[in-house]
């Protein structure tokens, strides 16, 4: 299956052999003519190759190498994963479907936990989420998400996730063509990807830790506090790997506990942290992407402890009723999961600052597109 696959990826990228850079310039984007753009840009054949291929290799890691279900999953949702409270700053997009109030989905993770209840150990799905917000350079209103969900603790997911990054690495790696016509530095996205392909394992910072780092370099602007605990900037997560020379991605580890979705389950040793990881890429050129690109957490077990969460982040619990008696089955586990945002990756691998042009079809608010 590797195999077959890898011989794909050749056999489309070397048709790429040998075409000008110039030819595959990354074009403006107008909103009302993009559909001529994606119709005649050379720039989208080769992106539309790319995208294929995250996919495939998506497909590859998850279902063939490491046993997951791949899943069909619904994309509108009572019960969304973010709701708007001390925990998130992510918006749901609410739409009127028949005589009910509902929301267009912003993440799959809540379909993966009963699928897992029966006697399904790994489960992944590669969609859309989308979210209301207003966008920036950094989000979409709708993006894509590969996103899994596995029987066990975050720590034994993380080297799965470590894993797959290593293998989307070496799938672009193994489009080279592609690459120099796209990326915006192509040797340093080699030697990055390269660098990606040899690391087993990840450094791990306590969010406290990068709090202080960040306090003492003087850049306290990086840290919101706030009364339901602290959190760390875009502009922070990329000034921490400077200041500690990092060059590879790294877990920021233990969010406060009103700072982060409900469902992450509290450290046992503090309760006022929890269970949760985010992996970190240090941007490769001065101008490029940087920063969160996958966020992991394990999932709360206790019917107490998800009340009380829901509680301090004063969200109501009627619409997640559902998901607390789940841990009343007799098959329940703990889960982990986590979500890698596509755009955002290639964003990084490419060295581009603007996720935007990583998407075929953007989707912005208030900006009217065709089709």
């Amino acid at each position: 299956m590797i195999e077959h696959f890898r011989k794909q990826i050749e056999d489309v990228d070397s048709k790429f052999v040998g075409l000008d850079k110039v030819d595959f310039m990354l074009p403006v984007y107008n909103p009302k003519t993009h559909y001529i753009t994606v119709a005649e840009s050379k720039y989208f054949q080769a992106l539309v190759r790319l995208r294929h291929f995250i996919k495939g290799a998506s497909d590859v890691y998850w279902g063939q190498l490491h046993g997951a279900y791949n899943i069909d999953l619904f994309m509108m949702t009572p019960s969304v994963s973010s709701p708007m409270g001390s925990g998130s700053d992510s918006e749901a997009i609410p739409i009127k479907f028949g005589n009910l109030r509902t929301y267009l989905t912003d993440s799959s993770q809540f379909g993966f936990e009963p699928i897992l209840v029966n006697g399904i150990s790994r489960a992944y799905c590669y969609l859309p989420s989308m979210r209301g917000e207003y966008p920036d350079k950094r989000h979409l209103n709708q993006f894509y998400h590969c996103e899994a969900e596995v029987v066990g603790s975050l720590d034994q997911l993380k080297p799965l996730i470590q894993g797959y990054v290593g293998f989307l690495a070496e799938t672009l790696l193994s489009m080279k063509n592609i690459l120099y016509l796209l990326s915006i530095d192509y040797d340093v996205t080699i030697q990055k990807l390269n660098s990606l392909t040899d690391v087993t394992q990840y450094t791990e910072i306590l969010l406290e830790d990068v709090v202080k780092i960040l306090m003492d370099n003087g850049l306290s602007d990086c840290v919101y506090k706030t009364a339901h605990g602290k959190d760390v900037s875009n502009t922070g997560e990329i000034r921490v790997a400077e200041i500690l020379k990092i060059k590879c991605p790294f877990w920021i580890t233990n969010y406060d506990r009103d700072r982060v979705a409900f469902y992450q389950r509290p450290c046992r040793e503090n309760p006022n942290k929890v269970i949760n990881a985010d992996l970190i890429f240090p941007r490769i050129i001065d101008i490029s992407f940087g920063g969160e690109i996958i966020g992991a957490g394990e999932r709360q077990d206790n019917k107490d402890d998800i009340y009380e969460s829901l509680r301090r982040q004063g969200l109501d619990s009627k619409p997640y009723e559902w998901y607390i008696n789940l841990r009343g089955l007799k098959d329940y586990h703990t889960t982990s999961g986590f979500g890698l945002g596509v755009e955002r990756f290639i964003a990084w691998a490419l060295n581009m600052d603007d996720i935007k042009n990583t998407i075929l079809y953007p989707r912005l608010k208030n900006i009217m597109t065709y089709p």
